[in-house]
């Protein structure tokens, strides 16, 4: 098994040959710059090593005050049918039993609920379709001790599932930044 951080990833961009407006530069530097890349162009640039891996995070979240919660985790999301599966992953480990405490069902189902709208701009009907939705939505969370992280299954999410689903994201992978981007305040 390789570990994740030993990994060396390499990419590489060439000029394109494709003619059309968008490719009449004729500006030297703007050619140059576009003609591609390679480890070393990178390392020199930015100053940086990249067969290091990053160093952890090596102080807890603040507390008190209102942040995005992608400041303190991150986050994978993916479906099993009708339920959405998502994992929460504090930067620093020990902030996860401060995450335990903002990250409840309550919370969670508050926040994927608009996937429920079927309007954007919802009339009373809608409105009650929703909340009867929303009462049958499940939310399950899962400590995973070996990682310090949170998994979390919210049932009955998925407008049906991959087969059934109408939504551009059929397999909920992007679901995940739903619950990223809602801000929380930690406690101490």
């Amino acid at each position: 098994q390789i570990d994740r951080e030993n990994v060396f990833w390499q990419a590489n961009a060439k000029n394109s040959s494709i003619h059309g407006p968008q490719n009449r530069s004729t500006d030297a530097k703007k050619k140059k710059r576009y003609t591609g890349s390679s480890a070393t162009g990178i390392q020199q640039r930015w100053n940086t090593k990249l067969d290091e891996p990053a160093p952890p995070v090596s102080a807890p979240a603040p507390s008190g005050s209102e942040i995005a919660l992608y400041r303190v985790a991150h986050s994978r999301a993916g479906d099993k049918g009708n339920d959405l599966n998502l994992s929460i992953i504090p930067h620093f480990l020990d902030d996860i039993g401060r995450l335990r405490t903002v990250i409840t069902p309550e919370w969670v189902k508050a926040s994927l609920s608009p996937l429920l709208d079927h309007s954007l701009f919802p009339d009373d009907g809608a409105i009650e379709r929703r909340n009867n939705l929303l009462e049958r939505v499940l939310v399950e969370i899962y400590d995973v001790p070996g990682i310090s992280s949170l998994n979390i299954v919210v049932r009955n999410i998925l407008d049906g599932g991959v087969n059934c689903s109408r939504r551009v994201d059929r397999h909920g992978k992007t679901l995940s930044d739903i619950i990223l981007c809602r801000k929380v305040i930690l406690p101490p």
